[in-house]
């Protein structure tokens, strides 16, 4: 199995038609959606801004394919992330897939760095296990704050080296 961490609209109608396009992208792909999962978060500890651009935060749980190695599911749930976002992106702003793989699971929060654990309910619980955890803080002079946004990255990287690497590529 494969989950992934997916910021709908509160609009019903927008989140409906997201959550069908990247259903459907996964179909395409041959996979199953075994089905969605409210995620459970505590908005008090969110600022102000936070509050007023909150997304509806769900999971995704896609079946993987018999015979499908790690990196061939992966690369599946890719390419249908992909297909769904490029079509959907231009419709609904809110729409992001903060992770959807098989090996990694993205909590991303636009809140204080303290609060990471009390906004999402499920950090707390003893039931969650990890062999790894990397948090990373970005307080951004460039951009204005959105929920797509904050840290981490689907994998690890960091803004700067790719600006970097960006930026040397244009020299």
């Amino acid at each position: 199995f494969a989950a992934g961490t997916v910021f709908l609209s509160q609009d019903k109608a927008s989140s409906d038609a997201a959550r069908a396009a990247i259903t459907t992208a996964i179909e395409e792909y041959g996979l199953d959606v075994v089905g969605w999962r409210e995620v459970p978060v505590d908005d008090s500890v969110c600022g102000a801004q936070a509050l007023r651009s909150l997304p509806k935060i769900e999971q995704i749980f896609v079946a993987r394919q018999d015979g499908d190695t790690d990196a061939e599911f992966n690369r599946r749930l890719y390419m249908a992330r992909r297909r769904a976002e490029l079509e959907i992106e231009d419709k609904d702003p809110v729409f992001y897939v903060a992770s959807l793989s098989c090996t990694t699971l993205s909590f991303k929060a636009m809140v204080m760095p303290a609060f990471l654990t009390r906004f999402y309910t499920d950090l707390a619980s003893p039931d969650l296990e990890a062999a790894i955890c990397v948090f990373h803080q970005r307080f951004s002079t460039n951009t204005w704050p959105q929920w797509r946004l904050a840290q981490p990255f689907r994998y690890l990287a960091h803004n700067g080296e790719i600006n970097t690497i960006q930026g040397n590529r244009n020299w």
